[in-house]
């Protein structure tokens, strides 16, 4: 029977795999001569012996391991997924209640994978479960050089620099974090932003970042806020807005806004004092006094000038005199329900 070299070739093959039945038990990397250990063929005789690895008794998995991508040839592709083997094992070690194997060889892993973003990750998680706030910082830096919009590392890095009450970097962060996250699952940030502007006395940034917080909840206070500092919230965004519409003259706006702000604080002495300002510059009196009687009988931290502004109103309409005055400010108080 003539055989072709073909066909010689192929048995001599098939001769090389039965030579190397007894690698994986050994731990020995496939290897055969003339056939390139970076070749597709090596890779997945050599996935075959890490999956017998993987299944061997944990206690013995990671020195099987090691040792046997030790003996690997440097161009073999089996390489690219030692940090996925051994991450692997750092989660059964977990499973299994092994934290201390755990630990030990994710400190090893850092040292041989030290640019690896999945070990970056990892520490992320850790350091932030157990709040240690610098870590995450550290990590978290690192991650964001290579993930910049991810979300869960730019929420977690904005936690950490609120934790550490570094406003520098928290301010960096926290339009990016509102940015990808969006402004109803970043709510924190979009507040905290509103008040650092305004504290700066940014009217125009302070006010983008409340009308976004007054947008993204216009009814309700989000899941873990009260309805009392959801409402200080609205009112400090409601009374800026109220600011600019003074500032271009827009007294109708002025109203409507104060307006808003009594639909859920009906006692806010200021609301009626600039409302009675506003109907003032109208040249809306009876609306105006009506307000200021409302911020008058309050007695609040607007009270007394309230009264100034009302008898300057009050006296040319009746007679120059202030007769009849109590009447409107009972009126004012039923009103109330003072």
């Amino acid at each position: 029977m003539n055989v072709s070299k073909k066909q010689i070739f192929t048995l001599a093959i098939i001769a090389v795999f039965c030579l190397q039945v007894g690698a994986v038990l050994a731990q020995e990397p496939f290897s055969a001569e003339g056939i390139p250990p970076e070749s597709d063929f090596v890779y997945r005789k050599h996935y075959e012996q890490v999956q017998e690895i993987m299944s061997s008794a944990l206690a013995q998995r990671e020195a099987k391991l090691e040792a046997f991508m030790n003996k690997c040839d440097p161009k073999s592709k089996i390489l690219q997924h030692r940090e996925a083997y051994l991450g692997q094992i750092v989660q059964e070690y977990k499973k299994a209640g092994m934290s201390a194997q755990a630990d030990a060889l994710t400190q090893k892993m850092i040292k041989m994978f030290p640019k690896s973003d999945a070990l970056a990750g990892q520490q992320l998680k850790q350091a932030y479960d157990s709040k240690n706030w610098p870590k995450v910082i550290e990590s978290g830096e690192k991650l964001r050089a290579s993930s910049p919009n991810d979300p869960q590392i730019l929420a977690m890095l904005a936690e950490a620099y609120s934790n550490t009450k570094n406003n520098a970097k928290l301010l960096e962060i926290s339009p990016k974090v509102v940015e990808v996250l969006g402004a109803q699952k970043a709510i924190s940030y979009v507040v905290w932003l509103a008040d650092h502007y305004r504290q700066k006395n940014d009217a125009a940034n302070a006010s983008r970042y409340y009308e976004m917080a007054l947008g993204a909840y216009p009814s309700r206070a989000p899941q873990g806020w009260s309805a009392s500092d959801w409402n200080a919230i609205k009112t400090a965004g409601l009374q800026l807005r109220a600011g600019a519409a003074w500032q271009r003259e827009d007294f109708g706006a002025v109203i409507n806004t104060y307006n808003e702000i009594l639909q859920f604080d009906p006692k806010n002495d200021g609301a009626y004092l600039f409302m009675g300002l506003s109907y003032w510059k109208m040249q809306q009196l009876d609306q105006a006094q009506v307000a200021f009687a409302r911020a008058v009988v309050l007695n609040k931290t607007n009270s007394a000038r309230a009264r100034q502004y009302l008898e300057q109103i009050y006296k040319p309409m009746n007679n120059d005199s202030l007769e009849g005055l109590d009447k409107l400010l009972d009126k004012a108080k039923a009103d109330l329900g003072l």
